[in-house]
C-alpha cells in the first residue's frame, strides 16, 4: 500500500478531533467533581478493589 492509496477526510478528521477533545474536557470536569465530593479513604478503597480484581483475573 502506498501513501497516495490512502484516502483521508479532512473535514471528518477535524471533527473526531474536536468531538475527542470535547469528551476529554467533560471527563476532566467529572473527575473533578468526584474528586471533590469523595474522601480519600473511599477513593482508596475503591483503587484496592480495582487493583485486587485484575491481579486475581490475571
Amino acid at each position: 500500500m502506498k501513501a497516495s492509496d490512502v484516502k483521508v477526510k479532512l473535514d471528518e478528521l477535524k471533527k473526531f478531533k474536536l468531538q475527542n477533545a470535547k469528551e476529554r474536557l467533560e471527563f476532566i470536569d467529572l473527575w473533578v467533581k468526584y474528586i471533590k465530593e469523595h474522601s480519600d479513604e473511599e477513593w482508596s478503597e475503591q483503587q484496592n478493589i480495582l487493583i485486587d480484581s485484575q491481579i486475581i483475573n490475571a
